[in-house]
């Protein structure tokens, strides 16, 4: 059974990802941070080996035993956009420093495993011709941005060293077990603070920018596939191909529920810099892979219904 070795573990997509892995017969070692209650606490059953670290700190690292890990998945970081404008420094140092920590821990004890470095389709230009390839060019459009592609040069600078690096862009994740400070969390809860009688309105930031949402099990399976057959060095999006405004994403959230909410916009919510329209190719992923998205957005949004009201009980 080959050992894959998975960061950012106790986190919304890593549950995700564990379970993916599980199903397809591998054995997952975990890393994750201490805060590991509610959906962020990893699901233990599945996870042979677990290391709570900070991935930052280079001497909690190094303890992590690398024999016989033939795979990693690097998902850890600090991950919405909105806050990095904020906190543009804390962006940028952690997260090139949670990859640099752990790519040299491997090499330190003389091992090359495959990794699957988890970039973002949030970096590119936002005047490229749509649908966005992954020979669009890319811009430093918030702090959050910066640190991708700073971790993509450094996973490229591996590369050079012998590494086996594939870089994957997903674009906007959504799913079960995705906690505030995205758009369908947000509004969720929100619908659900009206079922219970908590509030009466939705607060919303700009609902006009359209996003290509991808269920966050599709992602799940996406890395898999990438850690399976994807060509090291390159880049991969992970992507529907189709957009969606938050006006219709919230829409469709409201088809699952009985109640008729007041809508305000809320200029705390607004970000400093918004990209009207993006949607990206998948093509080459598919074409390398095998991979298509599989789960409707309506499901989607069924099972976030579903996971905030069970929240709520």
């Amino acid at each position: 059974m080959e050992r894959i070795l998975v960061t950012g573990v106790s986190g919304f997509v890593g549950n995700h990802l564990v379970a993916e892995l599980k199903k397809y017969g591998y054995e997952v070692v975990g890393v994750g941070g201490p805060r590991l209650t509610g959906t962020h606490k990893p699901n233990t059953d599945a996870i042979t080996t677990y290391y709570e670290i900070d991935l930052v700190d280079k001497a909690q690292v190094d303890t992590i035993d690398f024999t016989n890990v033939t795979g990693v998945i690097h998902l850890a970081g600090l991950a919405a956009v909105g806050p990095s404008f904020d906190n543009p420094v804390e962006y940028i140092h952690k997260n090139a420093a949670m990859e640099i920590n752990l790519i040299e821990a491997a090499l330190k004890q003389k091992c090359k495993p495959r990794f699957v470095v988890v970039s973002s389709g949030a970096l590119y230009d936002p005047t490229a011709e749509l649908p966005i390839t992954e020979t669009s060019s890319v811009v430093p459009s918030s702090p959050y941005a910066v640190s991708k592609i700073a971790q993509e040069k450094m996973g490229q600078y591996y590369g050079l060293r012998g590494l086996e690096v594939i870089i994957a862009r997903p674009f906007n994740h959504i799913g079960p077990g995705q906690n505030i400070g995205f758009i369908a969390p947000d509004l969720t809860k929100q619908i659900i603070d009206i079922e219970h009688g908590k509030a009466t309105g939705i607060m919303v930031g700009n609902l006009d920018a359209k996003r290509d949402y991808t269920d966050v099990r599709d992602i799940a399976r996406g890395y898999r596939l990438l850690l399976e057959s994807g060509i090291p060095g390159e880049i991969y999006n992970i992507c529907t191909g189709t957009s969606l405004s938050g006006n219709e994403l919230l829409k469709m959230l409201l088809k699952h529920t009985e109640i008729t909410p007041t809508i305000t916009q809320d200029s705390s919510r607004m970000r400093p810099s918004d990209t009207p329209d993006i949607y990206g190719s998948h093509d080459k992923l598919t074409r390398d892979t095998g991979w298509q998205p599989e789960i409707s957005l309506d499901k989607t949004l069924e099972d976030v219904v579903a996971d905030w009201r069970s929240r709520k009980k």
